[in-house]
């Protein structure tokens, strides 16, 4: 009896050891950039697998929406002849559709058509400037931009492009690829999930403790991991976009990579980094980038106005780093 109960006491523990949930971490690089993923299984979770899979997922993420791959879809459309149709599959569909409707709900700010400009400012693939664009260059560049330039069928299933612009999904595709990977999860039956693409992330369930995920918002700094502030996240999409990255300086003026379809210039104010929940990658990823564009007091309007929680950093004339955020993203915060 006592070596059974002993036998049964070892079965449970062995059983408890192979079955108590852990957390498995994934990376990799797609996109031009990095991945990883936080997921919560049992210890003996095949983690071969579902590496195997993300990246099958990311792979054909990456054949739609990339600008940059001769063979990507997209890259396909912004080559095809003006007028001619091409097919639209799902992934650049959604992020295409996403993108012309929050050009309209954010008054151009957004602006699926930018790319001239960003070529023109020497970010992206462009070689860096050496000095400034002409006001001639700027115009020529901003004529080519137009969302309104883009029809797609009555099905959805086809788009074409009816004047010269370029599509580009930087914007919005690391946080809606986000969302795909936390689906594909999802599907698996693994709900207890973070995982980030690009430095934008969707937290789904929780640790294996039952506590939300918690995520650092980066201090707005060339140093990196230098943390401003930690937020607890459960359900949500985390994106942030800054000027502390990306830009270059002329005669000691800074110039981001963030630009202003409305100017054709990068955006002037204080805002050096916004961080936005949303309940989709895809949309936190496409507001952030609004905001940043919008400035730090008609981006907060906007944000209050559609329950949106923002986090900003400002940048006051001296350096000095200043932080506001909404009633929306306050419960998020994690007292330091």
């Amino acid at each position: 009896m006592v070596a059974l109960l002993l036998l049964g006491w070892a079965a449970l523990a062995a059983w408890q050891y192979t079955h108590e949930p852990q957390i498995h971490d994934l990376n990799g690089f797609t996109m031009g950039s990095t991945w990883s993923a936080r997921v919560v299984g049992p210890r003996r979770i095949d983690v071969v697998a579902i590496r195997a899979g993300i990246e099958a997922e990311l792979g054909e993420l990456d054949r739609q929406l990339s600008g940059y791959r001769d063979t990507a879809e997209l890259s396909k459309l912004n080559a095809a002849p003006i007028g001619e149709w091409r097919p639209l599959p799902k992934h650049l569909r959604a992020v295409i559709e996403f993108g012309r409707q929050l050009h309209e709900d954010s008054g151009g700010a957004f602006d699926l058509t930018v790319k001239p400009l960003v070529n023109l400012w020497g970010f992206g693939v462009a070689e860096p400037r050496l000095e400034l664009p002409s006001e001639t260059e700027i115009a020529a560049a901003r004529a080519r931009l137009g969302n309104d330039r883009l029809e797609l069928s009555a099905d959805g299933s086809k788009i074409r492009r009816l004047a010269d612009v370029t599509i580009d999904v930087d914007a919005i595709a690391p946080g809606y690829a986000a969302d795909v990977i936390a689906a594909w999860l999802d599907d698996r039956g693994l709900p207890d999930h973070l995982v980030e693409i690009g430095g934008e992330l969707r937290a789904d369930g929780h640790r294996p403790d039952g506590t939300a995920w918690r995520v650092g918002i980066e201090r707005p700094i060339m140093a990196r991991g230098d943390i401003e502030q930690v937020i607890a996240v459960s359900g949500q999409a985390i994106a942030t976009s800054g000027d502390y990255r990306d830009f270059f300086e002329i005669a000691g003026q800074r110039y981001s990579h963030t630009l202003d379809p409305a100017t054709g210039r990068p955006v002037r104010h204080d805002l050096a980094s916004v961080t936005v929940a949303a309940r989709t990658g895809l949309a936190a990823d496409g507001y952030a980038t609004t905001l940043m564009v919008l400035g730090p007091d008609r981006g907060m309007s906007w944000a209050d106005e559609r329950s949106v929680g923002v986090y900003m950093i400002l940048r006051d004339a001296n350096g000095t780093l200043h932080e506001r955020y909404n009633a929306a993203f306050a419960p998020l915060l994690v007292a330091n």
